[in-house]
Parts: C-alpha cells; structure tokens; sequence
C-alpha cells in the first residue's frame, strides 16, 4: 500500500508539473517570445496577488516568521548581514525555478510587508516570464534550425 501510494504521488507531481509547464510552452509557441513574455507576467502575477491576500493572514506564515525571528535574534551582526543576503538568493531562486507564485509565500514567511511583497511580485513575474519563456523560445529555435537543416551554427 506504501508504494502505491508513493506512486500515486509522483503521477501526481509529473501530472502537475506538465500542466504548470505545458501551458506556458504552448503559450510561447503560438504567441512567439514577446506577446508569451507579456500573457505569462500578466497571468502569474494575477495568481500571486491572490495568493499573497489569501495567503497573508494564514496562521502557519505568521507562526514561521515568528520562529525565523527568533532564531535570527541571536545571531551576530554579520550572520544577521548574510542572512539577509540569503533571503535574496533564495526569493531570486525559488522566482526563477518554482515562480512568482511561490516566491510571494517565500516573501511573505520571511517577513516583508504585505505591500512590498505585492510590489515585488512585479518584478518576480516579469523575471520569470522572461526567462521562461527565453528558454522555451530558444528551444523551438533550435529544434526549427536542426529540422530544417540551417544547423545552429550556420
């Protein structure tokens, strides 16, 4: 019953993960880098925005903040300096590898402001966008220039 039920979990998260991908491909090959850029910045940031006034009350993000600051209260200054530092990387890599959407939670359980976290959404949607749909773009290039025989380096 365990391994069925392990198996049922990763068809599920490879289920979700063609249907979170499958659409912003599709999106880019019909729509080309630009106008995909635009619809994926638009639809992601509109989801983070819900989910950041859903989410903002939630008792779980409080109790991580509180136990976050508790912990970083007795650290040195220059833990404090990292620390801070790392907050950043981590926003920035959870934007690009898992989106704005989950970014804003991040945001939010780290402690910014509600109202900065809705600004910053901005920018984490139009960063993720541009890379995604960069690198989507970029494969439908190269897989146009090999079958048509132009050849990438050509």
């Amino acid at each position: 019953m365990k391994n069925l039920s392990w198996l049922g979990g990763i068809a599920l998260t490879v289920m979700g993960f063609t249907f979170a991908e499958g659409w912003l491909i599709l999106v880019v090959k019909l729509f080309g880098f630009t106008a995909a850029s635009v619809i994926v910045t638009l639809v992601t940031l509109f989801l983070s925005w819900l989910v950041i006034h859903a989410s903002s009350s939630s008792h779980n993000i409080g109790r991580f903040r509180e136990w976050l600051l508790h912990k970083e209260g007795n650290l040195s200054i220059q833990a404090k300096t990292a620390i801070k530092g790392g907050k950043a990387l981590a926003v920035l890599n959870t934007t690009i590898f898992l989106g704005p959407i989950v970014a804003s939670i991040l945001m939010l359980m780290l402690g910014i402001a509600k109202r900065q976290v809705y600004i910053y959404s901005i920018f984490c949607a139009i960063l993720c966008a541009i890379f995604w749909c960069g690198f989507y773009s970029g494969i439908f290039w190269g897989v146009h220039a090999v079958v048509t025989g132009k050849g990438l380096g050509s």
